[in-house]
């Protein structure tokens, strides 16, 4: 049983203290666009890709043979092979087909990829062909796959999940099915595996189906010697990761810097699909959809690199959203500095959809898509300096950029529509001493210094939260939101029709003392900000360009065209656009839901 203090140690422990509104799910505004029917990247297989094909790359086939030349008329047969027969600096070649094994550690430096044109998958699930009928059930005896089913946290197991930390996954024609605790519990669409006797059972008829069943923990963990790595192009699901906040809780472990992660599909992981441990990772254009707890975790992972990348439906394992170590996200980084986060698309995750936390530094977050997630669309916490710029926020349950106890951060000509509150800045009552890491680095774990402009903050969705929301909960100490929100202008709030939400702005005075403002006008007059903000009420499909397609940019009369204040030169070089532009308030390039 993995400890607590084993958790601090790999500096991904959060004393979260999420409110209970935060968690609370709702049902899709009406009167907003639906989501589109799908994202850039198919959500269950690799792209098929035409990576060039080296004259002397080693070649592996299914048909293949372990003892063969490895060339691609005597192909080898495993991965596995393949990498321990490979010299330093091999470009490893799959040919098309699904290879059922682990690689295990990777200390030398390869690129594994598929042949052109071709998809691969890496499973950790065996095929399963041997069934008998027992009464209402099917069984599959002398069932007993190597893996930990006590190697999680009890503290993150829901009680509405009590069997999300176990690694045993079961599929039926590439279809999910629900574990159970029992053979009572059996019913169509679920399994339960059977320790002590052995068996593998299933509710649904299995004859004539093919179903898989997790047999394998991990795929591959690169160490020290694989600096430079490249893992491209390929399909890797089905591994019962371990929900271990180090390097047993994915299904790809990177303890190695420079590598590259580009063009993957990392699929029902029972925990993680990737972790990254070490600096200068790029992680560009994969898939992340599907996983138990996490797409991607990442702990000192300075300048990591997240690009292009679409993060759907992840913590499908239930596992809880408040509590002391609660870990589940679409992608999860902490004790990292300076990581670049840009056109990615974070969508429906059971949990927030980024989320950097505990000692971050530096962030730059721009051109991101964050929609439909059950918590915040993008939450920085306890962490230090950041830039989020030019990124659409829609419809998230909880929020759409959540900052707390995090100093400094910047936030510019960012799009907020429908969420449950578009913007929260809190303290929350832990104190640095509580990390060495971030105590080390000085940070000082509270929300000062905050720039918020140019945005654009749209409801129309029928809710009444504020827009914004601003709270101290911090021991002894306590902060304003007038040093919480230093520079506040040049926003644009637009209500429904039914002049919803009816607060603009919660600002925070002292305990006990806070002011609803309702009217701009008053927000001006009371707290000398908003100096160059707009307001007005419109229904929502008339502010953008096209929002039935993803297009939310601004329609060109609507309200906020030409109203931002100008950017300064850093912003505009982060999103990419003219510096000393005039721009309207929301967002300026990239994201497109």
């Amino acid at each position: 049983m993995v400890g607590v203090a084993a958790l601090v140690t790999a500096g991904l422990v959060v004393a979260a203290r999420q409110d209970r509104s935060e968690v609370t799910r709702r049902a899709a505004p009406p009167g907003l666009p639906t989501l589109p029917p799908s994202p850039p990247l198919a959500l269950d297989a690799p792209p098929v890709t035409r990576y060039p094909l080296p004259a002397r790359a080693m070649v592996v086939a299914p048909a293949g043979y372990d003892r063969a030349a490895g060339t691609l008329a005597r192909p080898l047969r495993t991965v596995g092979a393949a990498v321990r027969r490979a010299a330093p600096g091999t470009t490893l070649v799959l040919r098309a087909g699904t290879y059922r094994e682990g690689i295990g550690k990777l200390r030398k430096r390869l690129t594994i990829q598929p042949y052109p044109g071709e998809r691969v998958w890496l499973k950790g699930s065996a095929v399963v062909t041997t069934w008998r009928r027992d009464g209402s059930a099917w069984r599959h005896d002398d069932w007993a796959p190597p893996l930990c089913r006590t190697c999680y946290l009890p503290e993150i197991v829901s009680r509405q999940a009590p069997l999300a930390g176990l690694p045993d996954m079961a599929f039926l024609d590439g279809a999910s099915l629900r574990q159970v605790a029992s053979r009572t519990a059996l019913e169509s669409g679920t399994f339960w595996v059977d320790t002590q006797a052995r068996v593998l059972w299933l509710g649904s008829d299995p004859v004539g189906h093919a179903v898989e069943a997790t047999t394998v923990d991990r795929l591959v963990q690169l160490d020290p010697g694989a600096e430079g790595s490249i893992i491209r192009g390929l399909g890797i699901a089905h591994y019962g990761a371990n929900q271990e906040y180090g390097f047993r809780g994915a299904m790809v472990g990177v303890n190695a810097g420079r590598v590259t992660l580009a063009d993957n599909a990392f699929l029902w992981s029972a925990s993680s699909g990737v972790g990254v441990f070490k600096p200068d990772v790029v992680v560009k254009g994969n898939v992340f959809a599907h996983n138990g707890l996490a797409g991607l975790v990442a702990n000192r992972a300075d300048r990591l690199r997240l690009v292009g990348n679409t993060v759907a439906d992840n913590n499908v394992e239930q596992f809880a959203l408040a509590g002391t170590a609660v870990g589940a996200a679409g992608m999860k980084v902490a004790h990292t500095r300076s990581p670049y986060v840009s056109d990615n698309v974070f969508r429906d995750n059971h949990a927030s959809g980024w989320w950097c936390d505990l000692g971050c530094s530096d962030a730059v977050v721009v051109r991101n898509v964050a929609a439909g997630n059950a918590v915040n669309g993008l939450y920085y916490e306890v962490s230090t300096r950041a830039l989020f710029a030019s990124n659409l926020l829609r419809d998230n349950r909880g929020r759409g950029l959540k900052v707390s106890s995090s100093d400094h951060v910047r936030i510019w000509a960012n799009t907020f529509v429908g969420n449950g509150v578009a913007l929260g800045v809190y303290n929350d009552p832990r104190d640095v001493s509580t990390d060495d890491y971030s105590a080390r680095q000085r940070q000082p774990w509270l929300s000062v210094g905050l720039e918020v402009v140019d945005n654009l903050f749209a409801s129309g969705d029928g809710t009444d939260e504020p827009y914004v929301v601003t709270a101290d909960y911090k021991k002894p100490r306590r902060t304003t939101a007038y040093e919480m929100l230093a520079r506040f202008d040049g926003n644009a709030y637009v209500r429904g029709p039914d002049r919803k939400p009816r607060v603009l702005v919660r600002w925070w005075q002292a305990p006990g003392s806070v002011i609803d403002y309702t009217r701009l006008e008053d927000l001006r007059w009371g707290t000398s900000r908003e100096q160059h903000g707009v307001a007005t009420a419109t229904a929502v499909d008339r502010l953008f360009v096209a929002p039935q397609r993803g297009d939310y940019r601004l329609a060109p009369a609507a309200l906020g065209v030409g109203a931002g204040l100008p950017l300064p030169s850093d912003v505009a070089t982060a999103v990419g656009v003219r510096p000393g532009a005039h721009p309207g308030a929301g967002v300026l390039a990239g994201p497109r839901d």
